[in-house]
């Protein structure tokens, strides 16, 4: 099985963050997902939201008074906030980081990159720009498609690249997910109910969507944060679980131990 750090290992450091995708080198974690904006000089970065207000701080530590969009302001403009204080006084001084900058450490460090769906929502000028910031490191990037019409333009495009797909899962579309790919290049996600995926729209993982989707692609299961959530991600036939940074890929028993007592609400088995 493999483990995929959701915006990197964000439960120990500010997502989307250099910090956060180092801890994820260092612990093994063979995939971090992230998700990718564009600034107003057509520069890509690494943020969640469409603002920057949640995860940015003025350089002393203040909130920002008003809404800023990350579309909105040049790159320059964004190195001027700390994306780091927000999350702890340690990781001060963090600089939101290049989509570029990303890509070379992660081949550098061996990992895959799953870039979230968000990039559908480029502009033609924007997604032109980025797919050929993409086209050199298909052996590092994979792009996330909620559906199958969107994996079957990028196919094209990236003939070497693994894809991610998360959309509607049913017979017809894994059908047809089938013509375009062949089952190595094709990873499936479906989310594990729990806290971290109340707010989704479509079906939450089962046995049976969990064995269809297995007869065409490599099966996802997001997100996870303790031990009965991922016995119950192995159960299902998991190839790939999702994580906050809860669950480590070397589940170190001394680790897990510490982290399952604090919380309280579950115990080791192995």
């Amino acid at each position: 099985m493999i483990f995929q750090a959701h915006k990197g290992v964000s439960c120990e450091n500010p997502e989307n963050t250099m910090p956060a995708f180092a801890a994820a080198a260092q612990q093994g974690y063979k995939i971090i997902e992230l998700d990718v904006a564009v600034t107003k000089d057509l520069k890509f970065v690494l943020i969640h939201d469409s603002t920057i207000n949640r995860t940015a701080r003025c350089k002393n530590g203040k909130l920002i008074a008003k809404a800023i969009k990350i579309s909105d302001i040049t790159y320059c403009e964004a190195l001027e906030y700390d994306f780091g204080i927000w999350f702890s006084k340690k990781f001060k001084g963090t600089k939101i980081p290049l989509f570029e900058e990303v890509l070379k450490f992660a081949r550098e460090n061996s990992l895959k990159l799953k870039i979230d769906n968000k990039y559908q929502n480029f502009t033609i000028e924007q997604r032109k720009a980025f797919f050929e910031i993409l086209s050199p490191y298909q052996d590092v990037a994979c792009l996330t498609c909620s559906s199958v019409e969107e994996i079957k333009s990028a196919v094209d495009t990236f003939p070497q690249m693994h894809f991610h797909y998360d959309g509607l899962v049913t017979v017809e579309n894994l059908e047809k997910l089938s013509t375009i790919l062949p089952k190595e290049r094709l990873t499936v996600w479906l989310p594990h109910k729990n806290p971290n995926t109340s707010w989704v729209k479509v079906e939450f993982a089962s046995e049976k969507l969990s064995d269809l989707v297995k007869k065409h692609a490599s099966l996802g299961i997001w997100i996870l944060s303790n031990i009965s959530q991922l016995d119950e991600a192995k159960k299902l036939g998991a190839d790939v679980i999702e994580t906050n940074g809860q669950l480590k890929p070397n589940l170190n028993k001394t680790m897990e131990f510490i982290f399952l007592q604090k919380d309280g609400s579950e115990h080791l088995h192995f």
